[in-house]
């Protein structure tokens, strides 16, 4: 998930909001981020702000919908 951090610390808010959109709602259980991982990726949207604010507010709405505490 390094790789995937770094990437949002980077890229555009296009390919970032694909990467996260997989992340979040595509991929499988077994690979899917726990809470602690999307709180992070959420402070870099933050960090980041301007258009990131918008996958900033869709990582909170993925942690308070209660998702990654499997």
């Amino acid at each position: 998930m390094d790789n995937i951090t770094q990437l949002f610390h980077n890229d555009s808010v296009g390919n970032c909001a694909e990467v996260l959109d997989f992340w979040l709602y595509e991929c499988s259980l077994d690979d899917a981020p726990d809470a602690a991982q999307v709180a992070a990726w959420r402070d870099v949207f933050r960090q980041r702000g301007g258009a990131f604010q918008r996958l900033a507010d869709t990582c909170q709405q993925w942690l308070d919908e209660g998702h990654g505490s499997e």
